[in-house]
């Protein structure tokens, strides 16, 4: 069992840097621990997905899962508590949206982001065996935002409209929901 850690939120250097990849080769215990963290804090937390570098370590492990009810975006489908290991993703297709994001490293604030719609993922699970498979709409959404954070990026710096950014609380109030398609 894993331990439930303290997210790190913007302005934490660990944020802003590139991981490490990790040696396939040697997937060892210190590494399915840092799953078995990351596990924990997930399902703790409110977020629905969760990178490394949230935890404080410089390594290139996602773990996303998300059950129906906690999804606020249309058409998602639930998502089972799934460990990547040194993922990657490809566009296959250039249809794009525009959705409000969160994240457990940006209390409270919410952003417009464009994310492709359709993508091509690699990533390598706790045994070491490479998978490979097309995610489309909220899952998609969901490995891009988490990958970005394996690569330094928070979400705000994708934000490009003046007007992009909400609270949660406003999201709520005014039911807002931006889907105008790119």
């Amino acid at each position: 069992m894993g331990k439930v850690l303290k997210i790190r939120e913007v302005g934490d250097p660990i944020l802003q840097k590139k991981c490490d990849e990790i040696d396939i080769k040697n997937i060892n215990r210190e590494i399915l621990d840092i799953i078995e963290d990351l596990k924990a804090t997930l399902e703790f937390g409110t977020g629905l997905g969760i990178a490394a570098p949230q935890i404080g370590v410089n390594k290139r492990i996602i773990v996303v899962g998300a059950k129906k009810e906690n999804i606020k975006y249309n058409d998602a489908e639930e998502i089972p508590i799934t460990a990547m290991i040194n993922p990657i993703w490809k566009k296959i297709s250039e249809d794009t949206d525009i959705q409000y994001e969160g994240c457990m490293s940006v209390p409270v604030i919410r952003g417009k982001v464009e994310r492709y719609k359709n993508i091509e993922l690699t990533y390598f699970n706790e045994n070491g065996e490479k998978i490979v498979r097309q995610v489309n709409g909220f899952f998609a959404r969901l490995v891009q935002h988490e990958c970005d954070h394996l690569d330094g990026i928070v979400f705000l710096e994708k934000v490009k409209e003046h007007n992009g950014f909400a609270t949660v609380d406003n999201i709520n109030k005014y039911n807002l929901r931006y889907k105008e398609r790119i």
